[in-house]
């Protein structure tokens, strides 16, 4: 019996899974389960406005087979997930088949936030990253989401427990998108799949929507072959027609939208680019900082097509938070610290594989050391 387990489970599969489950576990025990099955209405930032979205297009749009429409209910008339995501209310109505609405509401409110160590993990294992990086990756995630420099940009906890579900799902989505593109450049298969969680992606939040194709156009960059490029080109335009059906009318309605009045960052004397490239306290900004420069320099020099994507994403990321303080052309209205957590999430990752690459180079040299000196004492001692 146990000479069949270990055929099945390896050491290095087991640790896999007490990562993955244990991360996943360890962040439902903090969202409280007993209250998330709790039938109750779901409030708290901005969390109280979404209760409305989806019951609305469950009594009113679906019924007439729509997924956008108008409501009088608010501003004297608005319209319905024109510039809102869809594709999360819609997810809530499914749970909402078997479940009450209040409970299926806060289910899919968490659903980012627990599968983003799973989806981290898929894509440090279609990446090809060796053990034990895919799990370290995880754990990365995890930090990411723990992260309380910030509570409204997106992707974190205490951003989704303030309304930005959609985003944590979005980025979730993302993330695996990634990584099933990167197998699809190496493996040559799994295309429209790809294509599918694109899209998904896109369709689950409008600011994810430019870091999930921006990162497929860059990765198309870095992994420029021809092969590669004709499945970047059959992903993204599978993707784009997919999720057309909504992109489109919200990127080119863009001068109707609600315009938050938000000062693009920096604002007021106290506040600078370096605070928010750079939130936390000083030994920590250090820390993840220099080990995340350690890696990308490492993936340079092996070539690492992966490791590179990510430190000239976060290049990218630094940039358009800079440039995008004015909003951006043809999609209009952007908060540029919203772009942060792509970068803080990308750049925890690489801090993880930095820690192990500089622990994997003490090591060596330490047996290194030890061999040179045994060496040493056996020719003192002939």
């Amino acid at each position: 019996m146990n000479k069949l387990f270990s055929k099945r489970w390896s050491a290095q599969q087991i640790t896999s899974a007490i990562v993955v489950a244990g991360s996943t576990l360890m962040l439902l025990m903090t969202l409280h389960p007993e209250l998330i099955l709790k039938n109750n209405t779901p409030t708290g930032g901005d969390m109280g406005a979404h209760v409305y979205g989806p019951a609305y297009l469950r009594d009113f749009l679906l019924p007439h087979f729509r997924l956008t429409g108008w409501s009088n209910d608010w501003y004297s008339g608005f319209p319905m997930y024109r510039f809102y995501m869809v594709v999360p209310a819609l997810a809530v109505l499914l749970f909402d088949l078997i479940l009450p609405y209040g409970i299926a509401l806060k289910m899919i409110a968490v659903l980012g936030i627990l599968t983003l160590p799973v989806c981290t993990w898929l894509f440090g294992k279609f990446a090809k990253f060796l053990f034990p990086i895919p799990e370290l990756l995880t754990l990365a995630s995890v930090v990411f989401l723990y992260d309380e420099s910030f509570t409204i940009y997106g992707g974190n906890i205490a951003s989704t427990m303030a309304g930005e579900f959609s985003f944590s799902i979005s980025l979730s989505l993302a993330v695996l998108g990634f990584g099933l593109l990167i197998r699809a450049f190496e493996e040559h298969r799994g295309k429209m799949l790809t294509a599918l969680v694109v899209a998904l992606s896109a369709l689950s939040h409008g600011i994810v929507l430019l870091f999930v194709f921006g990162g497929v156009v860059l990765l198309a960059a870095v992994w420029f072959e021809r092969r590669s490029a004709m499945t970047a080109l059959t992903v993204s335009i599978t993707a784009v027609l997919l999720s057309s059906f909504w992109v489109l009318p919200f990127l080119t309605g863009h001068a109707y939208m609600t315009d938050m009045k938000y000062e693009p960052r920096p604002s007021g004397a106290s506040d600078s680019f370096w605070s928010m490239y750079f939130p936390l306290t000083t030994f920590w900004d250090i820390v993840i900082t220099g080990f995340a420069v350690i890696a990308f320099v490492n993936f340079v020099k092996a070539r690492n097509r992966t490791g590179m994507w990510m430190g000239v994403y976060c290049i990218f990321l630094v940039l358009g938070v800079y440039f995008g303080r004015e909003s951006l052309p043809v999609i209009g209205l952007l908060w540029n610290p919203r772009l942060l957590p792509f970068l803080y999430l990308l750049r925890y990752f690489m801090m993880v594989i930095g820690i192990y690459q500089s622990a994997v180079w003490l090591t060596t040299f330490y047996r290194l050391q030890q061999l040179g000196r045994k060496a040493l004492i056996e020719q003192t001692v002939e």
